[in-house]
């Protein structure tokens, strides 16, 4: 830890939330843990995040404002996002395609975070404002006093790294904070009766008792699979395919095609084809023309939860 109490509760309220709401995001478990307090030093970043590198802006507004950022790397901000779509995880960073996700993970993230900074008494809302690709020329300079906290977790089987920064300004607000917030009303409690000296007990009146009835338990039936908020997910874009058919070809019959060669696929013409979303098997349909486009109008589909269900991991 860093050995800044105020700062340590902050990171803790951070660490849980982050590995609470991301793990149920992408459905993967995470363990978000401080693992060092240091100095900025640019050379932690070049080895553990690599350059070019992503910065985020998180802003705090409430009693006191304050701002922090994040840096990690490409890998992990692709990885987190493509999981957040329900993805593999193993896929190319894309400022375009990934910083909306992490922008609304954090979000959510901040949101939880915030609930339980106000249960404690603080008033402090954060929210990212910023998210952008950086090779630390510029922002080098000015991080220099900066203080680094090096958070560690695992991602897909492989230890990862996400390195949080405030100025001293920032560990003076944070402290200012958690020491102005009311304490917690403490619970006292009696001495119990088997070590008080034992007295003789009063009579007391009988006391009626009745059997206790209770209305029938209806099932209640998740909106989702495997928890999935999907309200977060909807402005989201995912791929649709159509699958006109198949064929299993042996290496030698592929290396052997050319232009003009026919491939016949295992469907007759006019049967239906699959309409595939990431993927996977959406709903069935046939083909069609529209304004000289192909179409496909729908003719089974599957069931919203099976839909949703579709949408996860294998």
């Amino acid at each position: 830890m860093t050995g800044i109490k105020s700062f340590d509760k902050f990171l803790e309220f951070f660490n849980t939330n982050a590995s609470g709401v991301i793990g149920t995001i992408t459905n993967q478990p995470f363990n978000f843990q401080t693992k060092g307090f240091s100095d900025f030093k640019i050379e932690l970043l070049e080895s553990n995040v690599l350059i070019p590198c992503v910065i985020i802006t998180i802003n705090f507004v409430g009693s006191n404002d304050f701002q922090i950022q994040i840096i990690t790397s490409k890998k992990v901000i692709s990885s987190l996002a493509d999981l957040m779509m329900l993805g593999t995880g193993d896929v190319e960073y894309s400022p375009e395609e990934h910083h909306d996700g992490i922008q609304e993970m954090l979000n959510q993230v901040l949101g939880s975070m915030t609930a339980e900074l106000h249960a404690d008494g603080i008033t402090a809302s954060g929210s990212v404002t910023e998210i952008a690709l950086s090779d630390m020329e510029i922002h080098k300079d000015f991080l220099q006093d900066n203080k680094m906290v090096e958070i560690s977790f695992e991602l897909l089987g492989v230890e990862s790294f996400m390195y949080l920064l405030a100025e001293p300004a920032t560990l003076t607000t944070i402290d200012t904070l958690f020491s102005d917030a009311p304490a917690k009303p403490t619970v006292t409690t009696t001495q119990s009766s088997a070590s008080a000296p034992k007295e003789k007990k009063a009579q007391q009146e009988p006391v009626a008792v009745s059997r206790a009835s209770f209305a029938e338990i209806e099932e209640v039936r998740p909106t989702s699979s495997k928890g999935v908020n999907i309200d977060i997910l909807l402005h989201i874009d995912l791929p649709v395919t159509v699958e006109l058919g198949s064929k299993d070809m042996r290496i030698k019959e592929i290396l052997d095609l050319g232009q003009g060669s026919v491939v016949e696929l295992n469907k007759l013409a006019g049967d239906l084809v699959d309409l595939k979303i990431n993927g996977k098997k959406f709903a069935t349909g046939e083909v069609m023309v529209v304004d000289e486009n192909y179409a496909i109008r729908i003719v089974n589909l599957i069931s919203r939860e099976e839909r949703i269900r579709s949408l996860g991991p294998e």
